[in-house]
């Protein structure tokens, strides 16, 4: 009898938050001819206004705290099992003809802005490591980023127009005082700096960025390196370090 009423707790809950999703997309402002695969998961009181031709595909959880703003461009497209939530009081504004990959995820707790036919491919997380800290992240036009690449945003990170980061890649904007025997390396003091990547600059497959990197204009970043001072323009970088190659 006790997995009786458990099992029907379940259901009941279950309808419950799958009525309270259709509720949410009833309040969300969409433009011309919304392409919507359910079941697509809604939460949230938060404001959301969604362009035309916007594609929504099955199992995507979208979350718009109370006082944050989602608004997207025309012609978006978020596969399968996307992730978006909103801290509240955040803001988040795509451009027109966005793609975010299936799986991936992103966490905003600051304002965000991406800008037109920016891809993010398929398993990408990006989001703060550190749960009190909320860098901003800035996107512009024409940047395609790789499958499985994390961007973490303790700090700000700025990537120009036209960028290609490779999958796997890793953006960490903070790093720990390890100094301290006295507590593990990994908990010690918190040091953040941002990065920047300007335009058209090419990162390769399985590349590191640490914090306080700035990568030039037209740069490019030999597969598997490890970026840890700033990189000039026209130039390749490769190595564990990083170090100029040659300039283009």
């Amino acid at each position: 009898m006790k997995v009786f009423i458990l099992l029907l707790k379940f259901i009941i809950k279950k309808w419950v938050r799958k009525v309270y999703w259709l509720f949410r997309l009833t309040k969300v402002s969409f433009g011309k001819k919304p392409n919507l695969l359910f079941p697509i998961m809604l939460e949230g009181a938060g404001n959301c206004t969604f362009g035309d031709y916007t594609t929504i595909e099955k199992q995507a959880h979208i979350g718009v705290g109370i006082n944050a703003h989602f608004k997207i461009g025309h012609r978006c497209n978020f596969q399968s099992e996307i992730t978006i939530l909103l801290k509240e009081g955040s803001r988040f504004t795509i451009g027109n003809d966005f793609k975010l990959g299936t799986s991936s995820r992103l966490y905003v707790k600051n304002n965000w802005n991406i800008g037109d036919d920016v891809k993010i491919e398929t398993n990408c997380a990006i989001f703060s490591r550190e749960p009190d800290d909320k860098g901003i992240l800035t996107i512009k036009d024409g940047t395609h980023i790789g499958d499985y690449t994390i961007i973490d945003l303790v700090d700000d990170v700025t990537i120009g127009n036209d960028v290609a980061i490779g999958p796997n890649c890793t953006l960490y904007t903070h790093d720990h005082v390890y100094t301290d025997k006295n507590s593990p390396a990994w908990k010690g003091g918190l040091v953040s700096k941002p990065i920047i990547i300007k335009d058209g600059a090419w990162i390769g497959s399985g590349v590191t960025i640490l914090p306080g990197v700035t990568i030039g204009e037209r740069a490019v970043i030999a597969a598997g390196s490890v970026v840890t001072k700033p990189v000039e323009a026209n130039a390749i970088y490769g190595g564990i370090p990083a170090k100029l190659i040659k300039t283009i």
